[in-house]
């Protein structure tokens, strides 16, 4: 199953009686099951119908005994097993069993990283339609996640704000959650969330923070983006910040490159490319000294920089300069047009 479907079925009432909860991403694995144990111990009490085990600490025998009790005081009894799969072959074979007929009045949810999604219980859980993988969000779903946390908020993000969080946070969904709790208690009764607010909360003025530095990349402005990198690093905007940022705005042009040579309009380009369409005129404006094999190249470049970063070989300010400068062709003999002062 999807999260959507998922919540939506928990919406109703409707909660099965073995879920598996696996994946890397915990946030998204907490996130569900903290929505499971409410709708399934509405009405009962938590104190004796819930029990919470290791799969490392515990036998098959033990889970499944305690699956097959009956809830105390009404409603319904809960079971979860962190690391499942870290439990035996035969303990995988007992729960298997017990999967293929699960105590009605009971609701087992298992949690694990990286099952074997071939072996049982797991492939029983999934063929039953109980399975929901938590996978890591890839860079460019981080925006629309954050949009969409904040809209069950009730509140709004600036397409820009969000992609400006998420190059500012990375991947981290948690480390994300933590900085919307920041922003919301920031701008107290307002209802939207700014890229001023962004900025101001991880300590960069709009006139220094990573898109400005995209923008005078794509446009070739060496002595500017020089200007903005430093005020970036100062103010602890390190490398995988800047990495990300440029990778993205990198691709996103190279894509538009494509779209505009496969005869899109501007609103179906804004659309395939997920830009705002009051942005787009930024972009197409960068089009004219980026063309597709400088994008090609700054790819690899940025790949470079990365590799350099993490390797701790290299002083990261200097590998940083040197992929500004890169980026904005200085080195790049007739690629688009020359650069800008």
């Amino acid at each position: 199953m999807t999260s959507p479907e998922l919540f939506a079925s928990l919406a109703r009432g409707e909660v099965a009686p073995v879920y598996l909860l696996y994946g890397e991403e915990d946030y998204l694995a907490g996130e569900a099951l903290d929505a499971i144990l409410l709708a399934a111990l509405k009405g009962g009490d938590r104190t004796f119908n819930l029990d919470v085990l290791g799969g490392g600490e515990t036998d098959g025998r033990d889970i499944v005994a305690r699956a097959s009790s009956f809830p105390m005081v009404g409603g319904r009894r809960v079971v979860v097993v962190r690391e499942a799969d870290k439990l035996s072959a035969h303990d995988c074979e007992l729960l298997a069993v017990y999967a293929g007929e699960p105590s009605p009045s009971t609701c087992l949810i298992l949690i694990a990283g990286k099952p074997d999604m071939r072996k049982k219980p797991f492939a029983t859980i999934r063929r039953s339609g109980g399975a929901l993988e938590c996978k890591r969000l890839y860079e460019n779903q981080i925006p629309a996640w954050i949009a969409e946390a904040v809209r069950k908020e009730g509140r709004r993000i600036e397409p820009e704000a969000a992609k400006l969080l998420a190059a500012y946070t990375g991947t981290s969904l948690r480390e994300i959650r933590s900085e919307l709790d920041k922003l919301c208690i920031y701008i107290g009764t307002r209802k939207e969330i700014t890229a001023g607010d962004v900025s101001a909360l991880v300590g960069m003025s709009k006139e220094y923070s990573p898109f400005e530095l995209q923008k005078v990349v794509g446009l070739r402005k060496t002595a500017r983006a020089m200007a903005i990198l430093e005020e970036l690093l100062d103010a602890g905007g390190g490398a995988p910040l800047v990495i990300a940022t440029m990778t993205n705005y990198f691709l996103t042009l190279w894509k538009l490159h494509d779209l505009r040579r496969r005869g899109f309009t501007e609103d179906d380009q804004a659309a395939q490319a997920r830009i705002h369409p009051r942005f787009l005129r930024e972009y197409h404006e960068a089009l004219g000294f980026q063309p597709p094999a400088a994008c090609e190249r700054a790819l690899l470049l940025l790949a470079e920089a990365d590799e350099q970063s993490k390797s701790g070989a290299y002083d990261a300010r200097q590998v940083m300069e040197s992929l500004i400068v890169r980026l904005c062709g200085a080195d790049e003999g007739n690629i688009g047009r020359a650069p800008g002062a």
